[in-house]
């Protein structure tokens, strides 16, 4: 997501401190609560903070804006020594509740004082301003603006002219192609990534996946059955298999194999209606490193379309051992 709006940053400011207002009495003015100063701060160099993974495909900046601010209470009482009282009570509720405003963001909290109380005539009370300087933090992910995770590098052999794309372990499937995705050896992998996003979750892609562990010449590989006895197989210490696959009825077949990999990622905006669409990080683990030795040995994913019947993106990505 862009640089949040200063507005919504401030209401995320008041929200979070309007549960402290404390309850209407009887006969008196409700209390209140807002801003009397505020001061808009970077969080660091381009309020860049740090980064956060999703899963084990892709990580995103971490931003933040912050604000110094003053947050002003005003407290109403039947005469000048409830105000007083209630001055006290408030202040003594906020730093009570600090843990939980750290939380939300309050970098730091302070009372600043209040103002004399003075006697109103309609109706008549008294009422006290209580001031409280805050230093908020407001976190955001921003992706660059990107659309999209890859990138290809284009290649081309000198002698021959030939011409190739390289997309190293992370491989793309969506409504527009869905090339197979192969990794050759010599590797050493842990487990299979994915980052989903389907349009329309009721109605995602139809069409099968097989995966399949192979080489270089080999004969029709052998059908392994499940997820499980596949990578049971490939990654079997002693003898593992090299020629075999396990297919899926679909990509929804497939990633219903995997387990939840962290927070989804905001990115791109494919229907254009200004709304980033939110991408699911899932992923399986190996049982054991699938090692291959060989440049002729392929381990690939493919799928039984041209592309995807339904509007989605699907990435995908091997894990090496040591990330």
């Amino acid at each position: 997501m862009p640089e949040p709006a200063a507005s919504d940053v401030l209401a995320a400011m008041l929200s979070a401190f309007q549960p402290l207002v404390p309850a209407q009495v009887a006969g008196l003015p409700k209390p209140s609560l807002a801003m009397a100063r505020a001061e808009m701060r970077n969080a660091g160099i381009g309020n860049y903070v740090g980064s956060t993974g999703h899963g084990s495909i892709v990580a995103t900046d971490q931003q933040a804006v912050r604000v110094r601010a003053t947050m002003r209470f005003t407290l109403w009482g039947f005469v000048a020594f409830d105000v007083d009282d209630a001055v006290t009570a408030l202040t003594s509720n906020i730093l009570t509740k600090r843990s939980d405003l750290a939380a939300q963001g309050f970098l730091k909290l302070s009372f600043d004082g209040s103002s004399p109380p003075e006697e109103t005539k309609q109706p008549i009370a008294w009422r006290r301003f209580a001031d409280y300087d805050v230093l908020y933090e407001f976190p955001y992910e921003d992706v660059g603006g990107a659309s999209g995770l890859i990138h290809p590098i284009q290649s081309q052999e000198a002698a021959t002219g030939a011409g190739w794309n390289v997309l190293g372990d992370l491989g793309r499937w969506d409504d527009q192609e869905t090339p197979v995705f192969s990794i050759r050896g010599q590797s050493i992998i842990t487990e299979l990534a994915a980052l989903t996003f389907f349009a329309d979750p009721l109605h995602p892609p139809t069409g099968s996946v097989t995966i399949t562990r192979t080489f270089d010449g080999a004969p029709a590989p052998a059908d392994a059955g499940t997820l499980v006895q596949f990578l049971a197989n490939i990654t079997n210490a002693s003898a593992p298999a090299r020629n075999q696959f396990v297919s899926f009825a679909s990509p929804s077949a497939l990633l219903a194999q995997f387990v939840s990999d962290g927070a989804p990622i905001a990115m791109g905006d494919r229907n254009n209606d200004g709304i980033p669409e939110s991408y699911v990080p899932t992923h399986v683990v190996f049982p054991a490193p699938l090692v291959m030795t060989s440049v002729t040995d392929r381990f690939e994913l493919s799928y039984s379309q041209a592309k995807f019947d339904q509007t989605g993106v699907l990435y995908l990505r091997v894990v090496r051992q040591g990330g």
